[in-house]
């Protein structure tokens, strides 16, 4: 208890790396955990957590496996550090913290049937989220018989969000009629996610005008969704027009497969081709749809332009960008250090990943959207 309110006084107080140095396994871990969140502070993280866990701390292991999970996504050496992160979230579940049972239940990076063990242990502790998690790798295992228990349980405790996987599920299974009702009552109700899930669904048997409809609905609530959450301080980019974040930027969501679009951005960062990558960015505002592949380079934009900002969702991977089409050469320069796979396989939480660029840590954050 000492150790977090000292925490809360800040860093600056002596008497908190005091009680570290002398060996106090909490003093420690709220130091490790204090100093992982800052810039440029890593190295110092690591030697407390490190000494946290190996002194038995469960709290300490979650936090250094965390902290080797996000140096595996931005650093060199990221298979030396995705191991190690492995490795202490595996320790920390040992000891029974419940966010290390959660999360090695998502890790690809373990046996299925160790994944399984620990959904299992995540659903005895009351996380419902894990159903998810067991229909996901009965698919994985080709079980779809077993997919579809989950699944119905996962939306009978509350969690509709599945309802699109679940119609995916039965379309492979050649059940479409089955499909398309799992999902069309939620999207009359006035669901845009079920909306997008239906439009999908709809493509998918060829029904494109009616998709077409679908997929309109989802892209306009999703943007009203979107601008509201903007409105409340979720994302606030240095780059931004002054005034009022949204009622000066035109918003334009654009429903798009985001890994290739990034990799489009990587490639002419690469070139240090930056105001080719801005481009990019500016005729998908300007389209409000997907890029063309073998669309021709675009000049930087002379800045007569109001900038705009770019929301590409990939329903399918569930990856969404914000990203100001003035972005700085360095946000670009990062994304080429971003890896999509890791994002995904351990995700803040079962819904959407956010990437949000923070000018201040020079780093892009995910963020999660909860679901329920």
């Amino acid at each position: 208890m000492a150790a977090r309110r000292l925490l809360r006084i800040g860093e600056s107080d002596p008497h908190l790396e005091l009680a570290a140095e002398a060996g106090d396994v909490g003093a420690m871990t709220a130091l490790g955990s204090h100093l992982r969140r800052s810039p440029g502070r890593w190295d110092r993280a690591e030697r407390w957590l490190v000494a946290a866990a190996e002194a038995g701390g469960p709290e300490a292991m979650h936090c250094l496996s965390t902290l080797y999970w996000e140096r595996a996504v931005w650093e060199p050496n990221g298979e030396a550090y995705r191991a190690r992160s492995v490795y202490w979230c595996r320790r920390a579940a040992q000891a029974g913290w419940f966010e290390a049972v959660q999360l090695m239940g998502t890790e690809n990076g373990i046996s299925t049937e160790e994944r399984e063990f620990w959904l299992r242990r995540a659903l005895e502790g009351g996380d419902r989220s894990a159903m998810t998690g067991l229909a996901r790798l009965a698919r994985e295992r080709e079980r779809p018989d077993e997919a579809e228990h989950w699944y119905r349980m996962a939306i009978d405790h509350g969690l509709s969000y599945v309802r699109g996987e679940w119609a995916f599920l039965l379309l492979d299974q050649g059940r479409p009629n089955e499909a398309e009702e799992c999902v069309r009552r939620e999207a009359e109700a006035g669901s845009w996610e079920a909306a997008g899930h239906l439009a999908a669904v709809l493509r998918r048997l060829g029904r494109t005008q009616e998709a077409a409809t679908w997929q309109a609905k989802c892209d306009a609530g999703h943007a009203r969704d979107t601008e509201r959450e903007m409105r409340e301080g979720e994302a606030s980019p240095r780059h931004a027009p002054p005034g009022d974040l949204v009622a000066v930027v035109v918003t334009a969501l654009v429903t798009t497969a985001v890994v290739p679009f990034i990799q489009a951005l990587v490639s002419k960062a690469a070139e240090d081709s930056y105001g080719q990558a801005r481009g990019l960015v500016l005729r998908m505002l300007h389209r409000n749809g997907e890029p063309e592949a073998t669309a021709e380079p675009v000049e930087e934009c002379a800045g007569e332009e109001e900038p705009g900002l770019l929301i590409a969702d990939d329903a399918e991977v569930g990856i969404a960008l914000i990203l100001w089409s003035n972005a700085s050469d360095e946000a670009l320069r990062a994304l080429s250090s971003l890896d999509l796979d890791e994002l995904t396989a351990r995700r803040p939480d079962q819904g959407r990943v956010r990437l949000v660029w923070h000018p201040a840590t020079g780093r892009w954050h995910i963020r999660g959207s909860q679901r329920s």
